[in-house]
């Protein structure tokens, strides 16, 4: 993010969801200012060119040329930046093995399946996430994350009723099932259900064979170190970090 342009922020709070998220985009990537059209600028951002309109009126400016003008006044001046230490500091002797972990699980992360997600994301509107155990805080990441996008996405759990999926089911499009060891009893129920409602399915698993990655139509592999999920889920291991790299690689490739 630019700090040349947080000031912007600071004028949203009469913001709707959907505007705030075309401001926080420009902030994201001042280099769109001056070389992105207003329409390029809604498809970007999942909204539509009035809804940027009402933005720019909100903001104080009588339109998308002026606000423009004034980002690149901001633009303009220049960034503080703080002095870099020559220094770097010691790390993490397991560090390493993290950064390797990564790229063991990117290799398996294709452009193919990049694009798959991303047109997904562009394509659908509604989204049933599911995840037990450690698996559903990070379900209910992608579901905020998703959210603030917005998409419709609901979040549901072993604690909830099988009803409520039941219930549901035939008024979202993609199941995202995120679950370690891929082998989880309800979460293969609800992916069975999601399958046989005509939903596209999304698995996030380890890298090991399962039942849930054989079921999804959308299979994300990630390497994890533990030499058996169940014996070690108590364990700190590189997975986690690696569902929540891979989770927003995807979000920022399909928005950006």
């Amino acid at each position: 993010m630019d700090n040349r342009l947080t000031t912007l922020l600071t004028r949203g709070e009469s913001l709707t969801r959907a505007e705030y998220r075309v401001l926080a985009h420009l902030t994201e990537h001042p280099l769109l200012v001056g070389n992105i059209t207003v329409r390029e600028l809604a498809l970007a951002t999942f909204v539509s060119t009035a809804t940027i309109m009402r933005l720019c009126q909100k903001l104080g400016f009588s339109g998308f040329s002026e606000f423009i003008w004034h980002c690149k006044q901001l633009l303009s001046d220049t960034p503080h930046i703080a002095a870099q230490r020559n220094d770097l500091p010691e790390l993490p002797a397991l560090f390493g093995q993290f950064i390797a972990n990564y790229q063991q699980t990117f290799q398996w992360v294709t452009q193919e399946k990049r694009q798959q997600f991303a047109d997904l994301l562009r394509q659908k509107e509604s989204f049933f996430l599911y995840g037990a155990g450690f698996s559903y805080l990070f379900a209910e990441y992608l579901t905020k994350k998703l959210q603030v996008l917005g998409k419709t996405a609901f979040i549901s759990g072993p604690g909830d009723s099988r009803n409520i999926f039941l219930s549901n089911a035939a008024r979202y499009q993609v199941f995202i099932a995120v679950s370690r060891s891929g082998e989880t009893e309800q979460v293969l129920d609800k992916a069975r259900i999601a399958r046989n409602v005509g939903m596209t399915v999304v698995a996030f698993t380890r890298a090991s064979a399962n039942t849930l990655a054989s079921m999804a139509d959308l299979h994300f592999a990630l390497y994890d170190e533990a030499v058996h999920y169940a014996a070690e889920a108590a364990g700190v291991t590189s997975f986690e970090s690696n569902l929540v790299l891979l989770m927003d690689l995807l979000l920022l490739e399909a928005t950006g």
